[in-house]
């Protein structure tokens, strides 16, 4: 099974139009304290295993080139409440984890992009992630984003800095607002977002989670997620019914059950 593709793994896949794949994945990976504190392991190790979940997710969905961009939220800003012990224990799994994953990516022809804040990240992140970005920026492949120090609230503050410096009487259009946030307008909303841990909400995502995104909530705490549970999620995204706030077409010869 190691060496079958995705596509053999999971034939379901083949039946789905290009048009049937979310453009867009976004998964918040909860419960990786959780699970340590169930496992009776340091909190460390819960995201350790988090992050080789992650990895082979990611791995997995690069082959999907009709999934345009997987964003996993790695650290969100309102994760500075917790113990500097834990913060930093985290930082350095994902440090770590960047670095095993990101020579793979770019076999793959990926790009990298973060989302969030660099200012407040340990510089070493920060230097290997900006070096990561800029190798990777002109790759043709699945972009992989990666959102660490970054929530809405603060989104919208940094943006209303930016536009302070914009040129006296720029006008403010959708396409200036979305030069205003992370990533300059090049990563859209999610069309799909997977939430893990049993946890039915999106917490602090932002833009991210607009009005046409689908949600999709897995019970299991983010460690014991597999590719399998991801696949069951883009399954589930294909067989809705996605209107965008308008009323699907109704075929000639319906008659109104109100005539």
């Amino acid at each position: 099974m190691k060496n079958l593709s995705i596509i053999q793994r999971f034939p379901q896949l083949q039946t789905l139009t290009k048009e049937q794949f979310p453009h867009h994945v976004l998964i918040i990976p909860d419960g990786n304290g959780r699970w340590a504190q169930q496992s009776h392991f340091p909190i460390t190790w819960g995201h350790k295993k988090g992050a080789d979940a992650a990895k082979q997710i990611l791995l997995d969905l690069s082959e999907l080139q009709e999934i345009r961009i997987v964003t996993i939220w790695g650290f969100s800003s309102d994760n500075w409440k917790r113990s500097m012990e834990e913060i930093n224990g985290l930082f350095d799994v994902i440090h770590h984890s960047l670095n095993s994953l990101y020579s793979i990516l770019q076999q793959k022809h990926a790009k990298l992009f973060h989302l969030g804040r660099k200012d407040r990240i340990p510089q070493s992140l920060k230097d290997e992630i900006e070096h990561m970005e800029k190798e990777s920026e002109k790759n043709p492949g699945q972009t992989v984003c990666i959102a660490i120090d970054f929530g809405g609230e603060d989104q919208i503050r940094r943006m209303l800095e930016k536009a302070r410096n914009l040129p006296k009487g720029t006008e403010i259009t959708e396409e200036t607002v979305w030069s205003l946030r992370d990533g300059e307008g090049k990563i859209p909303p999610a069309d799909l977002l997977i939430r893990t841990a049993g946890e039915h909400r999106t917490s602090d995502i932002g833009w991210l989670n607009n009005a046409g995104t689908e949600l999709f909530f897995i019970d299991k705490y983010f460690p014991d997620v597999t590719t399998e549970d991801i696949i069951d999620a883009i399954l589930s995204f294909a067989r809705r019914q996605r209107r965008f706030g308008a009323r699907p077409a109704i075929p000639e010869n319906h008659e109104s059950a109100l005539q």
